[in-house]
């Protein structure tokens, strides 16, 4: 499935990306049980990956056009 998203979008869900991220990131940190903080960590890769590819799309987008 490919979305369609717009520069402003892109924008949103980047910004949104970093504070669940960061917030994960400290829920982590904070949890006592070893399998739950193993399934948290599994989460926070998983957003970190989705920060990846967005950050390249907001790269792509300004590059100027050839």
């Amino acid at each position: 499935m490919v979305l369609e998203l717009s520069q402003q979008q892109i924008n949103l869900l980047h910004g949104c990306l970093a504070e669940s991220i960061e917030e994960l990131h400290d829920e982590v940190l904070h949890t006592d049980g070893r399998e739950m903080r193993g399934e948290l960590r599994e989460k926070l890769h998983q957003l970190q990956a989705l920060r990846r590819q967005v950050e390249a799309m907001l790269q792509r987008e300004q590059q100027p056009s050839l």
